[in-house]
Protein backbone atom coordinates (compact mmCIF):
# COMPACT_ATOMS: atom_id res chain seq x y z
CA UNK A 1 0.00 0.00 0.00
CA UNK A 2 2.59 2.32 1.40
CA UNK A 3 4.25 1.91 -2.38
CA UNK A 4 1.71 2.06 -4.21
CA UNK A 5 0.98 5.57 -2.64
CA UNK A 6 4.70 6.78 -3.23
CA UNK A 7 4.04 5.79 -6.81
CA UNK A 8 1.04 7.49 -7.21
CA UNK A 9 2.37 10.85 -5.56
CA UNK A 10 5.58 10.26 -8.02
CA UNK A 11 3.33 10.42 -10.61
CA UNK A 12 1.18 13.02 -9.34
CA UNK A 13 4.65 15.21 -8.95
CA UNK A 14 5.73 13.93 -12.51
CA UNK A 15 2.27 15.38 -14.21
CA UNK A 16 2.72 18.43 -12.65
CA UNK A 17 6.45 19.16 -13.78
CA UNK A 18 5.59 18.03 -17.33
CA UNK A 19 2.25 20.45 -17.30
CA UNK A 20 4.23 23.38 -15.18
CA UNK A 21 7.12 23.14 -18.32
CA UNK A 22 4.85 22.59 -21.01
CA UNK A 23 3.18 25.94 -19.53
CA UNK A 24 6.42 28.22 -20.14
CA UNK A 25 6.90 27.13 -23.59
CA UNK A 26 7.13 30.19 -25.83
CA UNK A 27 4.24 30.91 -28.44
CA UNK A 28 5.54 31.79 -30.86
CA UNK A 29 3.26 33.11 -33.89
CA UNK A 30 3.70 32.93 -37.48
CA UNK A 31 2.24 36.87 -37.83
CA UNK A 32 4.66 39.51 -36.83
CA UNK A 33 5.35 43.41 -37.55
CA UNK A 34 7.59 43.83 -40.53
CA UNK A 35 9.73 46.52 -38.95
CA UNK A 36 13.34 48.18 -39.97
CA UNK A 37 16.38 48.09 -38.17
CA UNK A 38 16.79 50.96 -36.21
CA UNK A 39 18.72 54.17 -38.04
CA UNK A 40 22.01 54.54 -37.11
CA UNK A 41 21.55 58.39 -36.74
CA UNK A 42 18.60 59.66 -35.25
CA UNK A 43 16.17 61.78 -37.89
CA UNK A 44 15.39 64.71 -35.68
CA UNK A 45 17.58 66.45 -33.19
CA UNK A 46 14.27 66.84 -30.81
CA UNK A 47 15.31 64.18 -28.05
CA UNK A 48 13.32 61.55 -26.48
CA UNK A 49 12.18 61.79 -22.84
CA UNK A 50 12.77 58.96 -20.72
CA UNK A 51 11.22 57.79 -17.71
CA UNK A 52 12.84 54.14 -16.02
CA UNK A 53 16.13 55.00 -17.67
CA UNK A 54 17.98 54.20 -14.44
CA UNK A 55 18.62 50.18 -15.05
CA UNK A 56 16.87 47.55 -16.95
CA UNK A 57 15.07 48.10 -20.58
CA UNK A 58 14.90 51.75 -20.10
CA UNK A 59 19.01 52.30 -19.49
CA UNK A 60 19.43 50.00 -22.71
CA UNK A 61 17.46 52.10 -24.44
CA UNK A 62 19.57 54.88 -23.23
CA UNK A 63 23.01 53.74 -24.02
CA UNK A 64 21.11 52.90 -27.77
CA UNK A 65 20.47 56.15 -28.04
CA UNK A 66 23.62 57.44 -26.49
CA UNK A 67 25.54 55.05 -29.40
CA UNK A 68 24.28 56.87 -32.22
CA UNK A 69 24.95 60.65 -30.60
CA UNK A 70 21.49 61.16 -29.17
CA UNK A 71 21.11 63.40 -26.57
CA UNK A 72 19.86 61.43 -23.62
CA UNK A 73 17.33 62.78 -21.35
CA UNK A 74 16.16 60.98 -18.68
CA UNK A 75 13.51 61.73 -15.79
CA UNK A 76 14.86 60.74 -12.17
CA UNK A 77 14.36 60.72 -8.64
CA UNK A 78 16.50 62.72 -6.65
CA UNK A 79 17.73 59.25 -4.70
CA UNK A 80 18.21 57.29 -7.74
CA UNK A 81 21.43 55.79 -8.72
CA UNK A 82 22.61 57.80 -12.17
CA UNK A 83 25.58 56.67 -12.24
CA UNK A 84 25.12 54.17 -15.75
CA UNK A 85 23.80 57.44 -16.80
CA UNK A 86 26.21 59.61 -16.29
CA UNK A 87 28.25 57.64 -17.95
CA UNK A 88 26.53 58.53 -21.20
CA UNK A 89 26.46 62.26 -20.32
CA UNK A 90 22.75 62.29 -19.97
CA UNK A 91 20.70 65.31 -18.67
CA UNK A 92 18.90 64.80 -15.87
CA UNK A 93 15.37 66.11 -14.92
CA UNK A 94 14.18 64.95 -11.12
CA UNK A 95 11.12 64.17 -10.01
CA UNK A 96 8.58 61.44 -9.06
CA UNK A 97 6.45 59.76 -11.37
CA UNK A 98 4.24 59.96 -8.69
CA UNK A 99 4.16 63.62 -8.75
CA UNK A 100 1.88 65.03 -11.16
CA UNK A 101 3.72 68.36 -10.84
CA UNK A 102 7.03 66.94 -11.52
CA UNK A 103 6.15 65.52 -14.29
CA UNK A 104 4.26 68.37 -16.27
CA UNK A 105 7.59 70.53 -15.43
CA UNK A 106 9.84 68.09 -17.23
CA UNK A 107 7.78 67.41 -20.00
CA UNK A 108 7.28 71.29 -20.62
CA UNK A 109 11.12 71.97 -20.18
CA UNK A 110 12.10 71.61 -23.89
CA UNK A 111 10.93 70.02 -27.33
CA UNK A 112 10.30 66.07 -26.73
CA UNK A 113 10.02 64.21 -29.98
CA UNK A 114 8.46 61.19 -28.09
CA UNK A 115 8.07 60.04 -24.23
CA UNK A 116 9.14 56.41 -23.40
CA UNK A 117 7.87 55.07 -20.55
CA UNK A 118 9.06 51.60 -18.57
CA UNK A 119 8.04 52.14 -15.39
CA UNK A 120 6.72 49.84 -13.20
CA UNK A 121 7.73 47.87 -9.97
CA UNK A 122 7.08 44.56 -8.35
CA UNK A 123 7.02 45.72 -4.74
CA UNK A 124 6.74 49.21 -4.83
CA UNK A 125 4.24 51.33 -1.90
CA UNK A 126 2.41 52.28 -3.39
CA UNK A 127 2.28 51.07 -6.77
CA UNK A 128 3.66 52.94 -9.68
CA UNK A 129 2.48 50.80 -12.92
CA UNK A 130 -0.87 52.42 -13.30
CA UNK A 131 -0.55 56.08 -11.53
CA UNK A 132 2.58 56.61 -12.33
CA UNK A 133 2.12 55.98 -15.48
CA UNK A 134 -1.11 57.72 -15.92
CA UNK A 135 1.02 61.00 -14.71
CA UNK A 136 3.19 60.55 -17.67
CA UNK A 137 0.78 59.65 -20.51
CA UNK A 138 -0.97 63.19 -19.03
CA UNK A 139 1.96 65.46 -18.52
CA UNK A 140 2.54 64.37 -22.23
CA UNK A 141 -0.51 65.42 -23.61
CA UNK A 142 -0.60 68.54 -21.52
CA UNK A 143 3.31 69.74 -22.82
CA UNK A 144 1.90 68.89 -26.72
CA UNK A 145 4.38 65.70 -27.06
CA UNK A 146 2.09 63.57 -29.53
CA UNK A 147 3.94 60.65 -29.36
CA UNK A 148 4.44 57.79 -26.22
CA UNK A 149 5.95 54.40 -26.04
CA UNK A 150 4.70 52.62 -23.01
CA UNK A 151 6.32 49.23 -22.07
CA UNK A 152 4.14 46.85 -20.03
CA UNK A 153 4.24 43.19 -20.14
CA UNK A 154 2.69 40.09 -21.93
CA UNK A 155 -0.43 39.17 -19.45
CA UNK A 156 -1.47 42.64 -19.47
CA UNK A 157 -4.85 42.86 -21.27
CA UNK A 158 -6.17 40.56 -24.08
CA UNK A 159 -2.83 38.70 -23.42
CA UNK A 160 -4.12 37.85 -19.99
CA UNK A 161 -4.66 34.24 -20.41
CA UNK A 162 -1.11 33.54 -21.84
CA UNK A 163 0.54 33.80 -18.85
CA UNK A 164 1.74 30.96 -17.38
CA UNK A 165 0.61 30.30 -13.77
CA UNK A 166 3.62 30.95 -12.07
CA UNK A 167 3.72 34.31 -13.85
CA UNK A 168 0.28 34.90 -13.34
CA UNK A 169 0.47 34.37 -9.76
CA UNK A 170 3.62 36.16 -9.55
CA UNK A 171 2.00 39.44 -11.54
CA UNK A 172 -1.32 39.14 -10.19
CA UNK A 173 -1.49 42.98 -8.18
CA UNK A 174 0.28 44.95 -11.40
CA UNK A 175 -1.26 42.88 -14.10
CA UNK A 176 -4.68 45.29 -13.57
CA UNK A 177 -2.50 48.07 -12.90
CA UNK A 178 -0.76 47.78 -16.15
CA UNK A 179 -3.56 47.32 -18.19
CA UNK A 180 -5.48 50.39 -16.90
CA UNK A 181 -2.51 51.69 -18.36
CA UNK A 182 -2.86 50.66 -20.98
CA UNK A 183 -6.35 51.73 -21.78
CA UNK A 184 -5.61 55.22 -20.22
CA UNK A 185 -2.99 56.04 -23.25
CA UNK A 186 -5.63 54.54 -25.71
CA UNK A 187 -8.31 56.74 -24.55
CA UNK A 188 -5.87 60.00 -24.35
CA UNK A 189 -6.12 60.43 -27.94
CA UNK A 190 -1.82 60.29 -28.26
CA UNK A 191 -0.04 58.71 -30.79
CA UNK A 192 0.65 55.63 -29.13
CA UNK A 193 2.93 52.86 -29.02
CA UNK A 194 2.73 49.95 -26.58
CA UNK A 195 4.74 46.74 -26.15
CA UNK A 196 4.40 43.77 -24.19
CA UNK A 197 7.60 42.09 -24.00
CA UNK A 198 7.63 38.73 -22.06
CA UNK A 199 9.59 37.16 -19.91
CA UNK A 200 12.81 39.01 -19.67
CA UNK A 201 16.69 38.31 -19.74
CA UNK A 202 19.45 40.28 -19.15
CA UNK A 203 22.20 38.69 -21.47
CA UNK A 204 23.27 39.74 -24.61
CA UNK A 205 21.12 40.86 -27.73
CA UNK A 206 20.55 37.81 -30.03
CA UNK A 207 19.54 39.76 -32.76
CA UNK A 208 16.06 38.06 -32.85
CA UNK A 209 13.59 39.82 -30.96
CA UNK A 210 10.25 39.92 -32.88
CA UNK A 211 6.75 42.17 -32.33
CA UNK A 212 3.63 41.01 -33.14
CA UNK A 213 0.39 41.96 -32.74
CA UNK A 214 -0.82 38.44 -31.58
CA UNK A 215 -2.53 38.14 -28.16
CA UNK A 216 -1.51 35.31 -27.78
CA UNK A 217 2.22 35.63 -28.45
CA UNK A 218 4.34 34.44 -25.79
CA UNK A 219 7.74 33.55 -24.84
CA UNK A 220 10.96 35.69 -23.81
CA UNK A 221 13.11 38.24 -24.76
CA UNK A 222 16.49 39.90 -23.90
CA UNK A 223 16.56 43.76 -22.86
CA UNK A 224 19.03 44.52 -25.32
CA UNK A 225 16.28 42.50 -28.08
CA UNK A 226 13.94 44.86 -26.73
CA UNK A 227 15.70 47.98 -26.81
CA UNK A 228 16.82 47.75 -30.21
CA UNK A 229 12.57 46.65 -31.17
CA UNK A 230 12.07 50.21 -29.38
CA UNK A 231 14.20 52.18 -30.44
CA UNK A 232 13.50 50.84 -34.22
CA UNK A 233 9.84 51.71 -33.13
CA UNK A 234 10.43 55.35 -32.52
CA UNK A 235 12.53 55.70 -36.12
CA UNK A 236 9.41 54.03 -37.53
CA UNK A 237 5.16 54.65 -37.81
CA UNK A 238 5.07 50.74 -38.13
CA UNK A 239 4.11 50.87 -34.49
CA UNK A 240 1.58 53.78 -34.17
CA UNK A 241 -1.55 53.05 -32.77
CA UNK A 242 -0.90 49.15 -32.13
CA UNK A 243 -0.58 47.00 -29.03
CA UNK A 244 2.64 44.62 -29.70
CA UNK A 245 4.00 41.49 -27.59
CA UNK A 246 7.90 41.44 -28.09
CA UNK A 247 9.17 37.98 -28.04
CA UNK A 248 12.45 36.22 -28.89
CA UNK A 249 11.34 34.69 -32.18
CA UNK A 250 14.67 31.92 -31.53
CA UNK A 251 13.91 30.47 -27.93
CA UNK A 252 11.40 28.58 -26.56
CA UNK A 253 12.80 28.22 -22.77
CA UNK A 254 13.66 31.12 -20.32
CA UNK A 255 16.72 28.55 -19.84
Amino acid sequence: MIKKILLALLLAILAGAAYLYSSMLANIPESRLQLQPAQTVASSEAPVLLFGATRNTGLELARKLHARSEKVVAFVRPTSDRSALEALDAEFLEGDAMDEASVIAAAQSQPFRAVVTTVGCLKCVPPVDFTGNRNIIDAAKTAGIDRVLLVTTIGAGDSADVLPLPSKQILKEILPLKTQAEDHLRASGLNHIIIRPGGLLSGQASGSGMLSDAPDAFGYIDRADLADLMLACLDSSACDGKTLAAIDSERKTYW
